[in-house]
């Protein structure tokens, strides 16, 4: 969409549903047709009042002080023009977090192109940048560790150059995006990073590899999921059910259903561990 057709072109923005999803109606009111691609509730507004942020594609960010009905333009500080607003996170001690999706797909770094990360400790009304990890210029998701806000998970999506792809992968910060490290490197290309709910060192990761990735020491050390295969990986959902499942969402793959430790079999998707510096 956005490699052909300005922001002007891009259509949507945000229904509301009264009913439990029975019958929906547009709540746009002070929102340009936009590419909305999240939405996030604050949980600590009131029922009668609630708080909402809208990532808009190509517009940046929007917020809603009355459950939606009405909305405003909410950027100061975002530098970017027509800012790719991809992906709002809220920590536990209420800042919030906008990833900026890159526009390049070649190698180039550094420039108006480039994805960024911006944090605001003031309701979105006014963001502050966030350093990117060094040679990386496309943030995917952000997960933030729920007992300490300053340890970030940066899932990132590789430049075209080099091999297999440079600057992609899952990072961490453990002083609030100050400075990163790349903690797993095996897949360039990831697209989310998911904290297990009921015990925050299992961490797993998702991309398009055709691979997923756990760790139980609160990212320091990846395993790959044996049994997954899928192309085109997207987010990892872990089960309510069984603290031993997990559910994997795909682009056109359907979604897997499976156990973090099941059987290693042969891949039918010949997609082979990455081996850096190999």
């Amino acid at each position: 969409m956005w490699r052909t057709h300005g922001i002007a072109n891009y259509r949507g923005g945000v229904c509301r549903s009264d009913d439990g999803g029975r019958t929906w109606i547009k709540s746009n009111d002070g929102m340009e047709q936009t590419a909305a691609t999240h939405i996030l509730l604050d949980p600590m507004s009131p029922p009668n009042a609630r708080v909402l942020y809208v990532a808009g594609f190509g517009r940046g960010v929007y917020k809603s002080v009355d459950g939606g009905l009405s909305w405003k333009l909410k950027n100061n500080g975002i530098t970017q023009n027509e800012p790719f607003a991809w992906r709002i996170i809220r920590d536990n001690d209420g800042a919030l977090y906008v990833l900026i999706a890159r526009r390049s797909e070649d190698g180039s770094i550094g420039n108006d192109k480039d994805g960024a990360i911006y944090k605001s400790t003031d309701n979105a009304e006014n963001w502050s940048r966030v350093a990117m990890p060094e040679g990386s210029n496309a943030p995917n998701g952000l997960a933030i560790d729920p007992s300490n806000s300053k340890r970030l998970y940066l899932a990132a999506w590789a430049r075209a150059s080099g091999t297999h792809g440079d600057g992609g992968g899952v990072y961490l910060s453990e002083d609030g995006g100050k400075t990163w490290r790349q903690v797993l490197e095996k897949d360039r290309h990831i697209y989310d990073v998911t904290i297990d709910p009921r015990d925050s060192k299992i961490l797993y990761a998702s991309g398009f590899e055709s691979s997923a990735w756990r760790s139980s020491d609160r990212g320091e050390h990846w395993s790959r999921i044996p049994g997954f295969n899928f192309k085109w990986g997207h987010r990892v959902i872990t089960d309510p059910a069984d603290t031993q499942k997990i559910y994997i969402t795909t682009f056109g793959g359907g979604v897997w259903h499976g156990s973090v430790n099941g059987e290693d079999r042969p891949l039918d998707i010949a997609t082979p561990e990455l081996q850096p510096g190999q």
